[in-house]
């Protein structure tokens, strides 16, 4: 396929994203429009960008290969993302908006918790903002090192630079438009994301003769939902994973912001059913696209070009598509990399700012502009830690979007919604809750086996249930809240 038409596209694409974002950054005058958008966001901006912020990299590129790879089994992990999807807005959005604006105004969730909880010696905003700061820097890397196979398989560019051509192009518009900039690129891209997931599988069940024939003897499970694709029963370790992909929703920090953002109560269900569409229909158009193309892809004799089954979806639009369309199909990959990088680089330049100690204490002494200007400095530094970490230390963008998701999930979903719903949750449970959280995660995969095959699950679920109980404990065993936390508690609740 020829370059020229994509790079046609891409930089057509790319003009698009700067003009939205020089649009938007003459409406930014104070870290709350660079943060929150003044929390002034209608219910469809609110309700896509929330939606293809929680997409990424893996959606577009990992995604379909597992149902390439595995078959419908994969629909149990649609189930789980679509209805956590849901719940996080039923029950997170509305009282997270109204109790972060109570607790004066807090910006972020590390800030929420220091005000929720009345903490006044810092410990858990700071190792709140350090936990968010790591797993960021995680999950910016999988976008990096997405984009880089993008650029790597189109224009045959080496690693190295498609980290650094990633990295700049998503930085430079978040730098430019803040949260308003980010939030309206990303209803752009969800659009294109979607019409990729549509485009893709749609034609390929058009010129596939027999789209659902069956796959061979070695695949006998393919198109059983219940079984993997050798037609084994599927397991309880399956489950597990299918179960975390949902649940890092209730901890994902970009995806609160949005609830915090949105303009104003009434718009939340509006953006709930949105959201929820949205995602229902990109993720079962995305097992649809990996399931159908491998008997596309077997009927042209060309299985052995996926090698990596992570770039099925670059291999599926050069093959099968004309240059100016495969451009077009191609920029949903970007899409997917950049409205998720430039949530979690946007949210990692506030974290930095208002969150950490040394950081916050410089910036409270400038003015107002200049404290946006220092969140745009500390957006360049984490930019320039995750390119170096993509570089030098390259994993598979399964496997840093695994323990990124699972790990705000597990840290933050438990605190989040306890600090929403329970009366007696008091500080101490939620430090523990985050820090048992984060060190579940990260240990989960240094084991294997056990009943079940529980221990070979990725690390969302037994994570969140870990952090949950640590939460619950700890806070039945130590002191319960004073009277004028719990009396906030109940102006929140009583509205």
């Amino acid at each position: 396929m020829s370059p020229v038409w994509v790079i046609v596209v891409f930089l057509g694409y790319f003009a698009t994203l700067i003009g939205i974002a020089g649009v938007r950054a003459r409406q930014m005058r104070e870290m709350s429009d660079y943060v929150l958008g003044g929390r002034n966001v209608g219910s469809f901006t609110s309700a896509l960008s929330s939606a293809s912020s929680s997409t990424s990299g893996w959606t577009m590129l990992v995604f379909p290969a597992l149902a390439f790879t595995n078959g419908l089994v994969e629909m149990w992990s649609v189930l789980a993302i679509v209805v956590t999807i849901w719940l996080a807005w039923a029950v997170m959005a509305k009282r997270l908006r109204r109790y972060t604006i109570i607790t004066d105004d807090s910006l972020t969730l590390p800030e929420f918790f220091e005000k929720r909880f009345d903490d006044r010696t810092g410990i858990i905003r700071t190792v709140s903002a350090l936990i968010t700061l790591f797993f960021i820097v995680f999950y910016v890397c999988s976008g990096l090192i997405a984009g880089s196979k993008l650029l790597e398989t189109t224009f045959g560019l080496d690693p190295t630079t498609g980290v650094l051509l990633t990295m700049l192009a998503v930085a430079s518009y978040t730098f430019i438009g803040g949260f308003l900039a980010v939030s309206q690129t990303d209803v752009f891209q969800a659009l294109v994301m979607l019409g990729g997931f549509m485009i893709i599988p749609l034609a390929l069940l058009v010129i596939t003769d027999n789209p659902f024939q069956g796959v061979g003897a070695a695949v006998p499970g393919f198109w059983n939902p219940f079984t993997d694709a050798a037609g084994s029963p599927v397991s309880f370790a399956f489950l597990l994973t299918a179960s975390g992909w949902g649940l890092g929703t209730f901890g994902s920090q970009r995806i609160l912001q949005r609830f915090m953002a949105v303009e104003s109560e009434a718009k939340i269900a509006p953006s709930r059913n949105m959201s929820t569409l949205w995602t229902a229909v990109i993720f079962s158009f995305g097992v649809l696209l990996g399931m159908v193309s491998f008997p596309a892809l077997a009927n042209v004799g060309m299985l052995e070009a996926v090698a990596d089954p992570e770039r099925l979806y670059i291999v599926v639009s050069e093959v099968f598509f004309h240059p100016i369309i495969a451009g077009f199909l191609l920029t949903g990959v970007i899409a997917a990399i950049m409205s998720t990088a430039d949530s979690q680089l946007l949210l990692a330049s506030a974290v930095a700012t208002d969150d950490l100690p040394l950081v916050r204490r410089f910036a409270y002494s400038l003015g107002t502009q200049s404290r946006v200007w220092l969140g745009r400095l500390m957006l360049l530094i984490i930019s320039v830690i995750a390119a170096a970490l993509s570089i030098f230390h390259p994993e598979s963008v399964f496997t840093l979007v695994s323990y990124a998701w699972g790990g705000m999930g597990a840290a933050f979903g438990p605190s989040a919604l306890l600090a929403l719903y329970w009366r007696r949750f008091n500080r101490a449970g939620a430090l523990a809750s985050i820090l048992v959280g984060t060190a579940a995660v990260s240990l989960w995969g240094s084991f294997s086996g056990g009943p079940w095959g529980v221990l070979n699950a990725e690390p969302g679920t037994p994570g969140f249930v870990v952090a949950a109980v640590a939460a619950i404990v700890v806070s039945l065993l130590t002191r319960p809240p004073s009277a004028e936390i719990t009396a906030q508690f109940d102006r929140v609740a009583s509205r």
